[in-house]
């Protein structure tokens, strides 16, 4: 039948259901719509037409599927398959912009960190999340605007400022918020995120995020995993305090580093291989190969350290280490190439032009500069005039600098006994080194999870103006990631289930 078939009074309608039945499903098993309800703060007056709860949950949706503005919210709504979502057809006509704005501005009233709680003791228990090991992560959420108009510093009940701070994605000139995530290991599902101050260093947000995982799980006997961030004094003892566990990279800044360089030099060590993997980027390529040792000191805390050797990265470094120095000789034979119009004044000036080039190229222990100095002679006419027989001269002398440079080879023989080595620290003392760096290899996940974040839902740009609204549509982002992380953890499984490697999604199989 086409529309200019109908009987008269009736017109051809077309909604879409795509994917809405399924995330409405893994809302309900959440209980989401009910825990809306149940720590929203009641509003006074009378009841809205459009309670808050449905609102949200119906722009948790849409940032599910499809992301639309808020002003595009509600003709996307309008082909939908009202039932899947639970709202009425004559519902859509009460959704607006400006309601969901203040649907934002009732979740923000409301306690969201109990709200987050209850809400992840839901997704472990109905899921079964296992809680062994849990690995934490940040990223930069970049906002273009002046957002001037914030409250002071000093005020106690504030949402996070958005100002400028170390920004991940290169962008220094705009402000942003510092977003934590962590996952478990099971799934790599998250079950914890708060939203920081532009400015916060990552160090300072592992023992909040610590102290909420330990309530959540009920006791602190869990593996937290997470970068050189971590690894500070007071953040590892915090941890430790409290009968925690944790594992994380140590800086190579840190004296430990220099201490284990200069013993590999002279002492052998029973290096075992830990972890072998298929190359990432070549299938005829060689395999990766992990190296571990532990080390037979401990950290200056007294933590154990595992010290890791891997083929790839030890080819990596020395490849970066010669292309530095290639550009360190092509910029000390740039200073003294002919026709250049500056001469140094002095041997001294010379030297410190060198000694820049080798700190800015990080090669100042690999190679030697040394100042040649030459004296060329000449004569210049004494007086005004045209030379002639009676002219007289004085003899002159020019002293030029030459920067001079040769590779130390025992340094760079030195530096490379070290290429390739990355450390890990930790305080449990029941790791292995093989098991220590399997564990910390699962990391990249949380990473993977910051990437969907900024790509697949495009969390960026943020039309908002309002910061407390901000910090509500960034909490609902972690509800999207926790649904999403789900949804792929129950895909995984079954597919395990039935023996599948793979699923044939495109249309050649």
């Amino acid at each position: 039948m086409t529309p200019s078939s109908l009987p008269v009074g009736l017109r051809l309608e077309s909604l879409e259901v795509g994917a809405t039945p399924l995330i409405a499903d893994f809302l309900r098993r959440l209980q989401l719509p009910q825990l809306f309800q149940q720590h929203l703060p009641a509003q006074p007056g009378r009841s809205p037409a459009l309670p808050s709860a449905l609102t949200l949950t119906l722009l948790l949706t849409n940032l599910l599927l499809a992301r639309q503005p808020l002003y595009a919210i509600p003709a996307w709504l309008a082909r939908r398959v009202g039932e899947h979502l639970d709202f009425e057809a004559g519902q859509v006509e009460l959704l607006n912009d400006d309601r969901i704005g203040r649907a934002l501005d009732h979740l923000d009233r409301a306690d969201r960190a109990s709200l987050l709680t209850a809400l992840v003791l839901n997704a472990i228990r109905v899921f079964d999340i296992q809680m062994e090991e849990l690995h934490q992560d940040t990223t930069t959420v970049t906002f273009h605007g002046e957002y001037a108009n914030q409250l002071p510093w000093d005020c106690l009940d504030r949402p996070p400022r958005i100002t400028f701070g170390y920004n991940k994605d290169h962008r220094p000139d705009l402000k942003q918020l510092l977003f934590s995530l962590t996952i478990s290991a099971d799934g790599a599902v998250p079950v914890h995120c708060k939203v920081f101050d532009g400015q916060t260093s990552d160090d300072a947000v592992h023992p909040q995020t610590w102290e909420f995982l330990q309530r959540v799980i009920g006791h602190a006997n869990f593996l937290y995993v997470a970068d050189s961030k971590l690894c500070t004094r007071e953040n590892m003892s915090f941890i430790a305090s409290h009968r925690g566990r944790f594992l994380t990279v140590m800086p190579r800044s840190r004296s430990e580093s220099r201490w284990f360089c200069d013993y590999l030099q002279d002492q052998p060590l029973p290096w075992q291989e830990v972890h072998r993997e298929p190359h990432p980027r070549r299938r005829d390529g060689p395999d990766v190969v992990y190296q571990g040792v532990e080390s037979p000191s401990r950290s200056a805390e007294g933590y154990r350290l595992f010290w890791y050797r891997s083929n790839q990265k030890e080819e990596a470094d020395r490849q970066a280490r010669q292309h530095r120095l290639e550009r360190a000789r092509a910029r000390l034979e740039a200073l003294q190439a002919s026709g250049r119009r500056h001469e140094f004044a002095s041997a001294e000036e010379a030297r410190l032009a060198g000694q820049r080039i080798l700190l800015a190229e990080e090669v100042e222990g690999l190679l030697r500069v040394q100042i040649e100095e030459t004296v060329e002679e000449g004569y210049r006419q004494i007086g005004p005039g045209r030379p002639g027989p009676q002219t007289g001269y004085r003899r002159i002398q020019k002293r030029r600098y030459h920067i001079c440079f040769e590779e130390d080879g025992e340094a760079l023989a030195r530096e490379a006994r070290c290429d390739g080595l990355f450390p890990l620290m930790t305080n449990d003392e029941s790791l292995s080194p093989a098991e220590a760096l399997g564990k910390y290899k699962y990391q990249p996940f949380v990473e993977k999870r910051h990437e969907q974040l900024k790509s697949v839902f495009g969390v960026t740009p943020v039309w908002l103006k309002n910061v407390r609204r901000v910090a509500s549509l960034l909490w609902l982002y972690f509800v999207v990631e926790l649904v999403q992380a789900l949804l792929e953890r129950e895909v995984r499984r079954q597919m395990k289930q039935a023996g599948w490697e793979s699923l044939r999604l495109y249309p050649e199989g």
